[in-house]
């Protein structure tokens, strides 16, 4: 088309020729022909079943299936570039929920014989300690309805176990006060060559906080660990990512995505990070309470033996260094078991598996 613009333009009017008709005709047929082209592939589309009104419909199927294919082809390619720009913006815990979410999905869709053998094979395994009961579950859910009531009859549980709760911000100012703390308490010690306790790290208990605004979770086992919980929205009960650190660590990288300076807790994180995303893909309505009484089976991180070799200690070949077992298994975990969970280290387990 353009260069038949620039041809009539060039020339005069009285030299005008058939030729720019001919070159109109020619780019229309052309065109009809690749839109003729375009609408025979969406019917083959659409007969192979990718392109059909279930798929079009879903809303939230985070762009698996083909993109709305218009007669121009324009919106292809803008919406396929607005996808990609929306799932590079999401966190990688995020996509990594959605997609599982959507595999499930498929899979529920397209093989629900599958699904029943897994929960055949579930219920056929022989659970490591006793399960409650789906109504005790339930009774016991509705009657701890807000953080701090699970929190306050967590504490009640678990012995020496401490809790608090935060809002996002006020656990970033937290955090850098345990590092003044530990800073503080450090140089104490080297004077009185003595060892500082646990309690002396935290300058008074925190405030209060209102349940709808609770974003952070610490649980705090003196001596053991602590271990840091974010919630996906503030007020909820959905956990979002979890970590674990030194009772004695304190700074900016203490929050529920960060890592410890220690190869223990280091370990503990990554294997509490793939415990969060079991209990909120297999049971979404208690996986905060479950991934809580998980987390306080680990007050016996440094007293409990591997339930395979019989040792505390273990080498650990990629780090190279003696490791006690931080391996907990989450499958089939019940509020009644974190007493009886097994315990192994990373080779034992790997072996186990």
């Amino acid at each position: 088309m353009l260069e038949t613009l620039f041809f009539v333009a060039s020339e005069p009017y009285h030299q005008h020729s058939s030729k720019p008709f001919n070159l109109i005709l020619k780019e229309e047929a052309s065109m009809r022909q690749h839109l003729h082209n375009l609408r025979i592939l969406g019917r083959q589309l659409e007969e192979s079943g990718v392109l059909n009104d279930s798929l079009r419909s879903r809303s939230n199927s985070w762009g698996l299936h083909m993109p709305l294919v218009c007669p121009d082809g324009a919106v292809v390619a803008y919406a396929w570039k607005r996808q990609l720009a929306g799932q590079a913006g999401a966190s990688a815990v995020d996509r990594t929920r959605l997609a599982l979410k959507a595999f499930t999905d498929q899979k529920r869709r397209f093989f629900p014989h599958l699904a029943d053998d897994s929960d055949v094979e579930s219920a056929t395994k022989k659970p490591r300690g006793p399960l409650v009961s789906p109504v005790n579950l339930q009774e016991e859910l509705s009657d701890q309805r807000t953080v701090a009531d699970f929190l306050s009859h967590l504490e009640k549980e678990v012995p020496h176990l401490r809790t608090f709760t935060y809002q996002r911000l006020d656990w970033l100012k937290q955090s850098f006060s345990l590092l003044s703390a530990a800073t503080q308490s450090s140089i104490e010690s080297l004077k009185d060559h003595g060892f500082h306790s646990t309690d002396q790290l935290r300058q008074g208990s925190a405030d209060l906080v209102a349940a709808d605004k609770v974003a952070v979770i610490e649980l705090l086992v003196p001596s053991v660990f602590r271990a840091i919980i974010s919630l996906h929205t503030a007020g909820s009960m959905e956990p979002d990512a979890v970590a674990f650190f030194s009772p004695d660590e304190g700074g900016s990288y203490m929050h529920a995505r960060g890592f410890s300076v220690h190869h223990v807790f280091r370990h503990v994180t990554q294997h509490a990070s793939m415990a969060l995303q079991y209990f909120v893909s297999v049971k979404p309505e208690s996986a905060l309470h479950l991934l809580l009484e998980w987390i306080c089976s680990y007050r016996s991180l440094f007293t409990k033996v591997c339930s395979k070799c019989g040792r505390l200690l273990s080498m650990d070949k990629q780090a190279a260094l003696l490791l006690p077992p931080v391996r907990r298994p989450y499958h089939n975990f019940s509020r009644s078991s974190s007493d009886d969970i097994q315990t192994f280290h990373i080779a034992c387990f790997s072996d186990k598996e």
